[in-house]
């Protein structure tokens, strides 16, 4: 049986959703609440970018707490399988959210053609294989946050030094939150 994440607020608040085991890293229960705790009521009514999104856990509690629509991009076909169904299970409205089963990059381009901007952007990378000025990098070339949103960038806190000394010249660090081994680092556009 796989793992099981509970959703911690709004319309499906104490639902579970599947994850699965093996080499990936969901965003843990104290990591999501936080999260949330952070920007408490801009959730409601926002356009939400789940960028390696996983099996959807983040993505479908911003849903549950009032995300008017929600991407989930993830390219690991196991992960994409579990997010449909749970959000399947959830019986989520079609239109609130789409899965983009694709490498983060070109997703990011795919969504930039669509001119599509999002008031919220999570970007939780594997902490290994990835380099985070590549990733902040590639949002900012993507134009996916709206000149007013929040970019929120998860990673072990063993680094968080080192990517604040590395971000993209076109954002500025605006939070940072740690919790054992894991920081969320909150952005925003530097000039707009």
């Amino acid at each position: 049986m796989s793992p099981e994440i509970r959703i911690g607020g709004g319309g499906w608040k104490g639902r579970k959703v599947r994850t699965i085991s093996g080499d990936y890293r969901p965003t843990t229960g104290i990591i999501k609440k936080s999260f949330f705790d952070s920007i408490g009521d801009d959730i409601e009514g926002s356009r939400f970018l789940d960028l390696f999104a996983g099996t959807g856990a983040l993505g479908i509690e911003a849903l549950s707490r009032g995300a008017d629509f929600v991407v989930f991009i993830e390219k690991e076909w196991r992960q994409v399988k579990a997010l449909q169904e749970n959000l399947k299970n959830l019986e989520a409205d079609q239109k609130s959210h789409e899965i983009i089963a694709m490498d983060y990059a070109y997703a990011l381009s795919k969504l930039r053609e669509r001119d599509l901007r999002f008031d919220l952007v999570y970007a939780d990378p594997p902490y290994e294989g990835f380099v985070p000025r590549q990733v902040l990098g590639n949002i900012v070339t993507s134009g996916v946050l709206a000149d007013d949103g929040l970019l929120i960038y998860e990673t072990s806190s063993r680094i968080v030094r080192d990517i604040l000394e590395n971000v993209p010249e076109e954002l500025y660090p605006v939070k940072e939150r740690v919790h054992g081994g894991t920081a969320l680092l909150h952005f925003r556009w530097r000039n707009k």
